[in-house]
């Protein structure tokens, strides 16, 4: 798995980032019912309305929610005796088993390979130095791509000493998350 490492972590990152705007604009309600068409909020119980049916009835305990890109089933929640439930569902980007080929996905097409590559790479923050590495292109590349990005209110810079950190914005996401 370690040549895939990037892509799981990325993954994951952009489900969590996902899942927290929607949880700030929208509510836990909300948020919870986005992990599968079957999940819900049903009073004061997460449950979902599919054979076998199931509900969690948290009682104050908490509830950890792990997006997987392998998983593509239903969620899934766990109970720790002593902690609070996990609850394992699809990520809304999952892991694709193939490296992609050289169809170009609709983001590329938007906004260009290598733009839409540094869109996707900012779910986690990144110098510009990272991204250039990551990416195999130069420096002055990268800087422009961020600009571009950043003009587009995709992405935030900011300084921290002398390096540059470039991060997704909500927009960003929302684009990712939407396929474009």
């Amino acid at each position: 798995m370690a040549p895939h490492r990037a892509r799981i972590r990325q993954s994951f990152r952009a489900d969590v980032a996902w899942r927290t705007r929607l949880l700030v604009t929208h509510g836990i309600k909300a948020c919870l019912a986005s992990t599968h068409p079957a999940a819900g909020w049903s009073g004061a119980a997460f449950e979902v309305d599919r054979p076998p049916h199931y509900e969690v009835r948290l009682g104050g305990r908490g509830l950890m929610l792990m997006p997987s890109p392998f998983w593509t089933g239903r969620p899934l929640v766990a109970e720790h005796p002593e902690g609070p439930y996990v609850l394992l569902y699809p990520a809304l980007t999952p892991l694709p088993l193939t490296s992609p080929g050289p169809v170009g996905s609709p983001l590329d097409a938007l906004l260009g390979r290598t733009r839409a590559a540094v869109l996707q790479l900012l779910v986690e923050r990144r110098t510009t130095s990272e991204l250039a590495r990551d990416l195999d292109i130069s420096l002055p590349s990268v800087s422009e791509h961020t600009r571009t990005l950043r003009a587009a209110g995709l992405i935030t810079t900011e300084r921290d000493g002398k390096a540059v950190l470039h991060s997704v914005t909500g927009l960003g996401v929302d684009l990712l998350h939407s396929g474009a």
